[in-house]
C-alpha cells in the first residue's frame, strides 16, 4: 500500500471550484466502480474530518483515479499539524479496503 504526505492550506478551497480535489492514481487497486470511497482524516484515535471521494478514472485492472474535494469551510477546521489520514473504499461487494494511508500536514493560510 502506498504511504504519502499531502500538503494543503487551512482554509483553502480543493473542490472543483478551487483548487481542485486532491487526487490519488491507484494501480493495483480492486476494482473501484461501483466503490463508497471515504477520506478519514485523524488526530490520535479521533477522527476530525471525513469527506466522500469519487472514482474519476476507471481503467481497471490498469491505474484508477480517485478524487477527494475539500471545502473552505472544511480545511478551516484543520488547525495547522500534521494528520493522520487513510483513503478506504466500501466495494460493490460489501468488503472494505484501505487505498492508501500517510500524513496530511495543514500549512496556515497565507497572510495568517
Amino acid at each position: 500500500m502506498p504511504s504519502s504526505t499531502i500538503q494543503i492550506r487551512q482554509g483553502n478551497d480543493y473542490s472543483a471550484v478551487g483548487q481542485g480535489p486532491i487526487t490519488w492514481t491507484l494501480t493495483g487497486a480492486p476494482n473501484l466502480t461501483g466503490a463508497t470511497i471515504t477520506l478519514t482524516v485523524a488526530r490520535g484515535a479521533t477522527a476530525i474530518l471525513t469527506a466522500v471521494g469519487a472514482l474519476v478514472g476507471s481503467t481497471y485492472p490498469a491505474a484508477q483515479v480517485v478524487n477527494v474535494p475539500l471545502t473552505d469551510a472544511q480545511t478551516d477546521t484543520l488547525v495547522p499539524m500534521e494528520y493522520a489520514y487513510g483513503l478506504n473504499a466500501v466495494l460493490s461487494n460489501g468488503d472494505e479496503v484501505t487505498l492508501d494511508a500517510g500524513y496530511l500536514v495543514t500549512r496556515p493560510s497565507v497572510g495568517a
